[in-house]
């Protein structure tokens, strides 16, 4: 694992951990922004900068993937809610699995652990991994960022050097392994509007737009 993303998450436990002793009431103060996005539609910018202004702690892929890993060898991430919470962290996940027809692997169970902890604690926001499917009960906006296949195409050339024709490529491959993604964890439909409280068009919408119309949605601005 990356020194730097341990370090994170290490950081993260003892940021629970200090909540947890302050007695914070964790269902009260919890605020949750899920952010799913079109390939190049410029989403982990949004997420960013979403975090930059709000204080909130980002989740994105590669953290979630390192808490995995993470929780297979330490109790420590998951521990970090009170007993009861833990139990209600419990309740939720088996409750996803009943009302989504789920057959959870090893995996998908400690991804569904980790992001209900995430929420559970509150103060983040999650890019990506069905976080919008796994927190849909909780205290939480599910935002998705989209844009028109031109201007996402030629963010993805510009952005990672690429021809026009492995640009479409890229947006097609990483658009479809994320469907497949949600579908197979969540038997959930990446692209349907009804799994979402807030889509955001960042063809018409710059990144910063789109902030404030996220920071306007939770009531922070």
């Amino acid at each position: 694992m990356n020194r730097s993303i341990h370090k994170i998450i290490d950081e993260q436990i003892k940021r629970w951990e200090l909540g947890n002793i302050q007695t914070i009431p964790l269902a009260q103060t919890t605020n949750v922004i899920t952010i799913s996005r079109e390939s190049g539609s410029r989403g982990q910018e949004v997420a960013q900068k979403l975090s930059d202004q709000t204080g909130f702690d980002l989740f994105h892929h590669e953290i979630l993937e390192a808490m995995i890993e993470t929780s297979k060898n330490s109790k420590a991430l998951l521990e970090t809610l009170d007993e009861r919470g833990m139990n209600i962290v419990d309740d939720i996940v088996a409750s996803l699995v009943h009302e989504h027809h789920l057959w959870p692997d090893d995996y998908s169970k400690l991804l569904l652990k980790i992001l209900n902890t995430i929420g559970k604690h509150g103060n983040a926001i999650i890019l990506g991994r069905g976080g919008n499917c796994a927190l849909k009960k909780c205290n939480t906006l599910r935002v998705r960022i989209v844009a028109p296949d031109l201007l996402r195409r030629k963010h993805i050339q510009k952005t990672r050097n690429l021809s026009p024709d492995d640009a479409q490529k890229v947006m097609i491959s990483t658009d479809a392994n994320r469907s497949a993604f949600v579908k197979r964890y969540f038997n959930s439909d990446a692209n349907d509007p009804a799994n979402y409280d807030l889509m955001l068009n960042t063809g018409t919408l710059s990144v910063d737009k789109a902030v404030q119309v996220i920071q306007c949605a939770i009531g922070s601005v």
